[in-house]
């Protein structure tokens, strides 16, 4: 990983996972992938967009369609988790570290075809 924040916030996600802190764990899956996407596309000299939903689209335009929606699918959790009355469950945060291993490889993948 480029950024050494969100290797520590994987990890804390992870830790808050096993103790049943489903919606630390979700919002934290979620900042890892965007500070990583972040480190990304400020190495390839791209500006980083505001809005979760425009920063998920670049890695549409990157050529990563799939991973897209998966990040939007991250957001949701995230907003469920930290705005909802109702709170994120263990099945959801597993889906969630799944979808975080998918981007963080795609993300490797283009900066290794960069």
């Amino acid at each position: 990983m480029n950024s050494r924040k969100s290797q520590i916030l994987l990890n804390e996600a992870k830790r808050d996972a096993e103790i049943g802190n489903f919606n630390k764990a979700a919002s934290a899956l979620y900042f890892c992938v965007r500070k990583e996407l972040e480190c990304v596309l400020l190495k390839l000299g791209l500006k980083i967009p505001r809005r979760d939903d425009k920063l998920a689209n670049t890695l549409k335009h990157l050529g990563y369609p799939e991973e897209s929606q998966k990040l939007l699918r991250l957001y949701e959790l995230r907003k469920k988790a930290d705005y909802s009355d109702e709170s994120v469950s263990a099945i959801e945060v597993n889906e969630a570290v799944g979808i975080v291993e998918t981007i963080l490889e795609a993300l490797k993948n283009i900066q290794s075809d960069t």
